[in-house]
C-alpha cells in the first residue's frame, strides 16, 4: 500500500476554492491528508472578518474547513521546541543583516509554519515567496508545483 502524503497548508491555499476541492478529492480517495494549523485557521478568520465586516460569520470558515475535510492541527509542545530550535538557527542567519526581533515580528506565523512542517515531517504548501521558506523547510511547494503534483498523484 502506498504511503499517505501529508500537507500543511498556508492561508493563501485556503483562499483557492477549486484547489481545496481537488485536495478534498484526494483526501477522500485516501491518498492525502491536509492539515491546517490552528494559527492559520485564526489568520483566515481574521482576514474574512476584516473583509466582510458586519456580514462576517465564523460559521462560514468552520463550514469550509469541515467540507474540505482538512484537519485542524493544534500547536503541540514538540512544535514549540522545534520552533525554538529553528528560530535559534534562523536568528544566526538573519544577523547582522537585519534586526532579528524585527524579522520575528514580521514573519512569526511563517516561521511557526516552517517549524510545524519540519517537526512533523509534512510538506508545506504556500504561495509566499519569502526566503525563509527555502532556508527552513526542505519539503515545500507553491500552488503551481502542487497542481503538477496532484496531476501526477492521480496518474499513480
Amino acid at each position: 500500500m502506498a504511503a499517505v502524503n501529508e500537507l500543511l497548508v498556508d492561508t493563501n491555499i485556503l483562499q483557492q476554492h477549486s484547489l481545496r476541492n481537488r485536495l478534498t478529492e484526494r483526501i477522500r480517495s485516501g491518498q492525502l491528508r491536509v492539515y491546517v494549523p490552528t494559527i492559520i485557521h485564526a489568520e483566515r478568520i481574521r482576514q474574512l472578518a476584516d473583509s466582510k465586516g458586519e456580514a462576517y460569520a465564523v460559521d462560514t470558515v468552520r463550514q469550509a474547513v469541515a467540507q474540505s475535510e482538512f484537519a485542524l492541527l493544534p500547536f503541540s509542545p514538540a512544535d514549540a521546541e522545534a520552533l525554538a530550535d529553528l528560530w535559534h538557527d534562523l536568528k544566526a542567519a538573519v544577523e547582522p543583516a537585519m534586526n532579528a526581533a524585527d524579522y520575528w515580528r514580521r514573519n512569526c506565523i511563517d516561521i511557526l509554519l516552517c517549524a510545524v512542517a519540519r517537526s512533523r515531517g509534512y510538506t508545506l504548501v504556500t504561495d509566499d515567496k519569502d526566503q525563509h521558506f527555502e532556508w527552513l523547510v526542505a519539503a515545500h511547494m507553491d500552488t503551481g508545483q502542487l497542481e503538477d503534483w496532484l496531476v501526477n498523484l492521480g496518474n499513480q
